[in-house]
């Protein structure tokens, strides 16, 4: 899935340079930078503004930083390196802004942009984010009368929202749920031509996928189906006179081919078969407004090139734009007579233009603008260049305890590792001696660091689907000598892997057909635990390869989750997080030697056991986290959210085996949705 831009919110008007600014000041002048930013896209009076407060000295230090920050981001927009100064001042001047320093390192790794000179239109490009303050969707698209959105809503499943650009309000086009009926998924929805109906990937049935369609007043009809288990189906654009739906249809290999699909609904027409295999599919075709002519990327993961196709299949693709480094994600231009695309480079990430005619290029690709990293390109109307800004940060952080109590001691600190934003599921050895995790910067890989000397080891995870965000159960075998993690490939197939760290070598057992489920290895190093979405715990043996149930809740005749699944250090305990259907989100444990199960709290769910096993820490509602015994007591609580922006998510924590520290990964996901104006005219 796809995710979020920062907002540091304050309230404020503009005061004078040589007025010292107080507190209440500052903040609503920082307001106003926000209003430049956002609501005008007048980026350079917005620099402005926000570099007042950056060299305040009277103004507090965190709004200082997110000063900083902010003109990083305006800088981003316009194409220009001062951005890479704004972000190492931050990492330079605020180290004690913990999570701001983290995301400025994150953005110096992607701001590595070579010295080119710009041809095109740069300084003429105006670009204003289409939500107003505190509204955002995924996956947005704008209708051709530059009014509406249509995104993915998450609030009560995955569903198709409109959001209403002058009015400010949204209307729910699909009410799916996650756990109630009707049930079902939503994706990718786009607009038809008239504005009237739009379209979207849908699915209520695991390994069936359909093109859905509805219409403003909620009006649903089917035009395809793909047949079962062949997966997914994306649409991609409608065509300019409404006839066809541009589209991306999974074969039984999971390969990608793009075709037409009549609006009315009908055959799925094939035009070229890629070699993508990717779970999520971005923009990487698009249209002509005559409908004669399709543009896409294809090639390895590493090396995509830019095609054109005749839509009606009569003729073989040719080469559009070839270059060493990545080109993705093309958009032709509603005249037809240009095509944007994302050329990606070790550098950074460009956005570039070609003109066109007859379907053929005219001249060389030339550069419009610098700095599209965590850009998607969305569509291309009357009104300019929509795209959708993503900003996915995943760390890991420390924090330390007072062994005898568990109270924190001291602020959480980023864990000391040279790649950052895309680190999660830290879990401790059970000697203590290392700290491991998966990390998916450049490759996924799993990184076994030595605590002591500080040096790790890395060792590739075998997987071509990982969805490494995804990934929350990475737990060390009980005698230390490996490493295990349940995994969900294209077809919903759930396997469990694991490394054998002497050998390097992985294995994998099947454990589900279909959905999600959470595994800890023990009680002894050749089994796991794991459950059954609806149904029971099992204990898998993988000498065997028998599954034994080992309990089954009480209430497990309704729907249910679990998440959190884990072991206590002497493997007599288990604790996990149990939501059922209406949504109530219990913190158990269920002993083995007894059989017997309990609730220990309902504000708390996301927990690991304390060393000797007789307590456990768990996080909750509003990033809170409580050391409660097992009777339920909650014997002391404290407060991670203040050390945290407000969107950032602390997911699951390991607690270090001699009590002194606690490890812990958080989210940072957000999208904000840009347009460009004045492009190419």
């Amino acid at each position: 899935m796809k995710q979020l831009l920062i907002y540091l919110l304050f309230f404020g008007i503009l005061l004078s340079p040589e007025t010292p600014l107080h507190a209440q000041d500052a903040e609503k002048l920082f307001q106003q930078g926000l209003i430049k930013e956002e609501g005008e896209g007048n980026l350079t009076e917005a620099i402005e503004i926000y570099d007042q407060l950056a060299n305040d000295t009277s103004v507090d230090r965190t709004l200082r930083a997110n000063a900083l920050m902010h003109i990083g981001i305006c800088y981003e927009k316009l194409g220009k390196k001062n951005a890479q100064d704004a972000y190492q001042r931050i990492i330079t001047e605020y180290p004690d802004q913990i999570q701001l320093t983290a995301i400025a390192r994150r953005k110096l790794e992607l701001l590595k942009v070579p010295t080119i000179s710009t041809v095109g239109k740069e300084n003429g490009l105006s670009i204003i984010n289409l939500y107003k303050k505190d509204s955002w969707m995924e996956n947005s698209s704008l209708s051709s009368d530059g009014i509406k959105l249509a995104g993915i809503d998450f609030s009560i499943g995955q569903n198709v929202k409109v959001y209403d650009r002058i009015t400010g309000e949204s209307q729910m086009l699909t009410e799916y749920k996650w756990t109630t009926e009707p049930y079902g998924i939503t994706y990718n929805p786009t607009w038809s031509p008239d504005g009237k109906e739009i379209v979207y990937l849908f699915t209520n049935t695991p390994g069936i996928f359909e093109l859905q369609t509805s219409t403003l007043q909620g009006k649903k009809r089917t035009l395809i189906k793909n047949e079962h288990n062949a997966g997914r189906i994306y649409p991609r654009q409608w065509s300019k006179d409404g006839s066809k739906i541009l589209t991306f249809k999974q074969d039984s290999t999971s390969y990608y081919t793009i075709g037409l699909v009549p609006a009315k609904g009908g055959t799925f027409k094939a035009l070229h078969k890629t070699k993508w295999k990717k779970r999520f599919v971005e923009g990487d075709a698009s249209l002509s407004p005559d409908g004669k002519y399709v543009v896409f990327s294809d090639g390895s993961e590493d090396k995509m090139d830019l095609f054109i196709v005749d839509a009606d299949g009569r003729n073989k693709p040719t080469v559009l734009s070839s270059h060493p480094s990545n080109e993705s994600e093309p958009l032709w231009s509603p005249n037809g007579k240009h095509i944007v695309f994302i050329r990606k480079t070790k550098g950074g990430s460009f956005l570039f233009g070609i003109k066109m005619e007859e379907g053929k290029p005219v001249g060389n690709p030339f550069m419009i603008k610098e700095g599209m990293q965590n850009v998607d390109l969305v569509n291309w109307t009357e009104h300019g260049i929509t795209y959708d800004y993503v900003l996915d940060i995943r760390d890991i952080y420390t924090l330390a305890l007072d062994p005898e109590t568990g109270k924190p001691i001291e602020k959480p600190k980023p864990l000391d590792f040279s790649l950052t934003g895309s680190n999660i599921s830290p879990v401790w050895s059970y000697n203590g001696k290392q700290l491991a995790f998966i990390s998916y910067n450049d490759y996924p890989k799993v990184v076994i660091l030595n605590t002591e000397s500080g040096k790790h080891q890395d060792y590739s995870i075998p997987i071509n689907d990982l969805f490494a965000a995804a990934l929350h159960d990475l737990h060390w075998l009980p005698d230390n000598s490996g490493l295990g993690f349940t995994h969900q490939n294209r077809k919903l197939k759930t396997y469990m892997y694991r490394l054998d760290l002497a050998t390097g070598n992985w294995e994998n057992w099947p454990l589900l057909e279909r959905g999600w489920t959470r595994a800890d290895w023990g009680p002894d190093s050749n089994s796991f635990i794991y459950n059954k979405p609806n149904d029971a715990f099992y204990q898998y043996n993988i000498k065997t390869g028998e599954s034994k149930e080992i309990f089954k809740p009480d209430n497990s005749k309704e729907w249910y989750v679990t998440r959190g699944l884990r072991f206590s250090r002497d493997h007599k305990k288990l604790t996990f997080m149990f939501q059922n259907s209406s949504k109530i989100k219990n913190l158990m444990v269920y002993d083995l030697e007894s059989g017997k199960s309990k609730t220990l709290s309902q504000d708390y769910w996301k927990p690991t056991f304390s060393p000797d096993g007789n307590k456990i820490l768990a996080f909750g509602k509003k990033q809170t986290a409580a050391i409660i015994s097992l009777e339920g007591e909650n014997l002391h609580q404290f407060d991670l959210a203040k050390h945290f922006t407000p969107e950032t998510r602390i997911h699951y924590p390991d607690w270090s085996p001699d009590g002194k520290q606690l490890i812990f990964p958080i989210a940072y996901w957000k999208t904000d949705t840009y347009l460009i104006k004045n492009i190419l005219k």
